[in-house]
């Protein structure tokens, strides 16, 4: 004992801070583990969830497909998630768009911040299940919507940038600095939806401003009341509430009601779900509301 002793004496004072961190990492790794993970989503009863792998831009990811109940066809919506995040993260989404009759498609982006390549594999990933290359039941019906979360939403204005295979876009609370994303924003001549929490540091001040007023097509927006960015993901972490602040499931609530809303009117034109869009300025959960060539939309007879 006295020999050990010594010995941990003659120890240079780095190799005992080392091993004590050690010994700490060991002891708080599955606190660690719960700060970090996602909690798991059950789709809906009747959504059958289908995992894959794709090849997309150049890198194998997997890809989730919520399977709408007792649909022989069904209209297409593709719903890409975050920097640094992934499609687990945007899972609530896609359930809640399958269990109103959508084929929802969440994929893993192949990087975590180049727009150009993730756009690419969106593009990719929806032309391939247009073609039925990955799913045949059910059939992919018509054009498509994409719905991008945060770095997302700049993925996607990529990939529906002259884009013929999509009708609308839906950024959820939409990020994405630099002339592209608003260059992409300008070239977009489909109905665009940008539905946005409070400006802060996470949402580079409320970016999702610029991205609307860039926008050229028929556009609305509205802010989620008290909102911070990651009441847009569904379900989020514990590690995303410590950086971007603490979600709520009202306000998440509200974003997924706007959200199926948006797709509705953009992708089935469905005119009930446009006026919904209207009522949001009695609705004390939004704020700012905004349309710009409301004239533009067209809705089926």
């Amino acid at each position: 004992m006295a020999m050990f002793q010594h010995r941990l004496r003659r120890r240079p004072w780095w190799a005992l801070l080392s091993a004590a961190l050690i010994v700490a990492l060991f002891a708080g790794c599955g606190t660690l583990r719960d700060f970090l993970r996602v909690p798991t989503w059950l789709p809906p009863e009747g959504v059958l969830k289908r995992a894959q792998t794709c090849r997309l831009a150049g890198k194998t990811v997997k890809v989730d497909f919520y399977l709408p109940p007792h649909a022989d066809s069904a209209p297409v919506v593709v719903i890409a998630h975050g920097f640094s995040r992934n499609r687990k993260t945007m899972a609530g989404w896609g359930g809640m768009l399958a269990q109103d009759g959508f084929l929802a498609i969440v994929p893993d982006l192949p990087t975590w911040k180049d727009h150009e390549r993730n756009g690419k594999a969106v593009a990719e990933l929806l032309a391939g299940v247009q073609a039925g290359q990955w799913i045949q039941q059910p059939r992919p019906g018509g054009r498509a919507a994409l719905v991008g979360f945060s770095a997302g939403g700049a993925a996607t204005l990529v990939a529906a940038e002259g884009n013929t295979n999509v009708i609308c876009w839906i950024g959820l609370d939409p990020v994405g600095k630099g002339k592209a994303t608003l260059q992409a924003a300008a070239l977009l001549d489909v109905p665009g939806f940008v539905l946005r929490a409070e400006p802060s540091r996470w949402n580079a001040n409320g970016n999702a401003r610029d991205i609307f007023n860039a926008l050229s097509g028929p556009a609305f927006s509205l802010v989620v009341h008290r909102a911070s960015h990651v009441d847009a993901e569904n379900p989020t972490s514990r590690a995303a509430e410590w950086a971007c602040g603490a979600s709520d499931p009202e306000r998440r609530e509200v974003f997924g009601r706007y959200l199926l809303a948006s797709v509705r009117a953009g992708l089935r034109r469905d005119e009930a779900a446009f006026n919904q869009l209207r009522a949001a300025t009695n609705d004390a959960a939004v704020r700012e509301v905004q349309f710009r060539k409301p004239e533009g939309f067209e809705f089926a007879p």
